[in-house]
């Protein structure tokens, strides 16, 4: 089994063997045998990190604070390249990091620890491919399985349960009976021994994966172990003729139905978390009809603290929030109503509204009985506005304060007039021209109002 190495990486790996051995390792073995590019190259030896050191001195050596842990990044022609001694992790004492690191000469002894066969994958062009935990055969069987005991390898490393079903939602792979069970058994110790930034890298693998929709329907409870919230949301039904799932399968079929963007998608996973909380219901035409009143604002309050949980950065959660709490506003092919959706997004980030459009399109795929969005026209509008930078805050209006002092404005009445104008701009009573404005502002002064 032939794997196609980069020049660059198989000229450092020959470097290498002649001192000793080194293979390419991990993701980018169990990749290249799926067929898919690398993100990046791998590079495990037996020899040491002030070996490796020594063999690369004439290039340039990265200080990433990885020779604790036996990783030498050095600089060959142009690529930073990660170069790491074969090693054991004794100990786990925090669920998390190995209380102490072993280097070793064995390549066995290295693949020993690694989480799952898929992973536990070597090779170069001497040796060929090491695969000595049936990683190849679980490729072809489309299997996430643990080297070893899973409760062992979960127990050493909490977010490893999270690794899982990011493969699983990136590849579509099925998880293993034993894998499956330990992990769900041992999902309750990722909040209390995990960051919530490894959580959210992880989580961001998991909701931009291909598979996402199986991923976050088969394994919920562990989704539910990080985000415990939507726990309400499972088999919540909507006794609504719009809906034909419960409230967490829809929130999973709209996710899958938007484009693959981190903040869309989280908000899509959010946006009616506060279904339960608002659920109402009244009888009509023989039958229980549900409402939920009031839920983009409920899930708004309630998506706050898992952001802030998940340690997003704030430009992030601006984002997720206003599409979560916009999620239900009205939406046409009127220049009005886009014109103030687009007023009301943060930062006058000029992507939102189009995800806004995204999400929107996307919880309308999982309704019945409702009409489509006209995207057509309404991104045509969304363009035509951007285009012809029309009138969206008070500094694109054709006028400033300085204009009203002049025609006698003072005070808080000028903000007013300001503001007046804005929405007349914006409703297309008013053209956003210098002389149109001035000529209605006088036209004002003569009947003596707003003055």
């Amino acid at each position: 089994m032939v794997i196609k190495i980069p020049i660059y990486v198989k000229e450092i790996l020959n470097i290498i063997n002649k001192y000793g051995e080194g293979y390419v390792v991990g993701g980018c073995v169990r990749d290249s045998l799926l067929g898919l590019t690398p993100n990046d190259w791998d590079i495990t030896t037996d020899r040491m990190p002030e070996e490796i050191k020594e063999i690369f001195k004439d290039y340039k050596i990265f200080n990433k604070n990885g020779e604790k842990h036996g990783t030498v990044t050095i600089l060959y022609k142009g690529k930073q390249i990660e170069i790491t001694t074969y090693r054991e992790d004794k100990n786990y004492l925090d669920g998390r990091h190995p209380s102490e690191v072993s280097f070793t000469r064995t390549l066995k002894d290295d693949l020993a620890r690694r989480d799952f066969t898929i992973n536990a994958l070597a090779y170069n062009e001497i040796t060929g491919l090491v695969d000595l935990y049936g990683g190849v055969c679980d490729l072809k069987n489309g299997l996430i399985k643990t080297v070893g005991d899973p409760y062992k390898r979960f127990s050493e490393d909490y977010l490893r349960i999270l690794r899982g079903v990011r493969f699983a939602s990136k590849l579509g792979f099925k998880m293993e009976k034993e894998t499956f069970v330990a992990s769900n058994n041992l999902a309750n110790k990722i909040l209390n021994y995990i960051s919530g930034e490894r959580i959210r890298e992880e989580l961001k693998g998991i909701l931009l994966g291909n598979n996402v929709l199986d991923a976050l329907i088969r394994f919920h409870n562990i989704i539910f172990s990080i985000i415990p919230e939507l726990k309400i949301c499972y088999k919540f039904n909507q006794n609504n003729p719009y809906h034909i799932h419960d409230v967490y399968t829809h929130l999973c079929y709209v996710t899958s139905y938007t484009k693959k963007d981190f903040t869309t998608r989280l908000a899509a996973l959010l946006h009616d978390i506060g279904k339960p909380n608002t659920y109402t219901y009244e009888y009509k035409q023989g039958r229980i009809w549900g409402h939920f009143y009031g839920h983009p604002e409920m899930s708004y309050q309630i998506a706050k603290p898992i952001l802030d949980r998940l340690k997003l950065s704030t430009l992030e959660k601006e984002e997720v929030m206003f599409l979560i709490k916009e999620h239900d506003s009205e939406i046409n092919p009127n220049k009005r109503v886009i014109k103030r959706l687009i007023m009301r997004t943060p930062n006058e980030d000029k992507l939102l509204i189009y995800k806004l459009l995204d999400l929107k399109t996307a919880d309308r795929l999982d309704h019945i009985n409702i009409p489509n969005l006209d995207i057509i026209k309404i991104n045509e509008m969304i363009n035509t506005i951007y285009l012809n930078k029309e009138a969206l805050k008070i500094t694109d209006l054709d006028i400033n304060g300085n204009d009203l002092i002049k025609l006698g404005y003072r005070g808080k009445k000028i903000g007013d007039m300001l503001s007046c104008l804005l929405e007349l701009v914006i409703d297309d009573k008013l053209e956003n021209k210098h002389d149109v404005l001035i000529k209605y502002i006088n036209k004002l002064k003569d009947k003596n109002k707003l003055y």
